[in-house]
């Protein structure tokens, strides 16, 4: 009786662990994304569709439920010293054991354009 009920506390803890590190990874992987993105979008700020694939591409791995959705924000025309900002945003697996987690990531970085082509964007 006494292992029945130590045995459902430790496995709502261990599976409590395992839902905090997927969390945790989803985290940590999709601010590294957008920062990735960020740091291309400061050196290409023309080329929306190369930051876009950087932000997703960074993801590859990542445990998510869908396409990751990437954001970016500029202003137009694209000056040197503007900012850029890339927003990473997808769901990432859920097992249920926090009340209240949904799952959702939303990260974002800003970085200051550093480079303009002749011409402009």
């Amino acid at each position: 009786m006494e292992f029945g009920l130590v045995a459902l506390l430790l496995v709502t803890l261990l599976f409590g662990i395992i839902q905090f590190g997927f969390w945790f990874w989803a985290w940590q992987s999709a601010g590294h994304a957008a920062r990735e993105a960020s740091r291309i979008a400061a050196v290409t700020p023309c080329d929306t569709a190369k930051i876009t694939s950087t932000g997703t591409s960074d993801l590859n791995g990542t445990p998510k439920n869908a396409a990751p959705t990437v954001t970016v924000t500029k202003g137009s025309p694209v000056k040197v010293g503007d900012t850029i900002t890339v927003r990473v945003q997808f769901s990432t697996l859920n097992l249920g054991f926090f009340p209240g987690y949904t799952g959702n990531i939303d990260k974002s970085s800003t970085s200051r354009v550093e480079n303009v082509p002749a011409g402009g964007c």
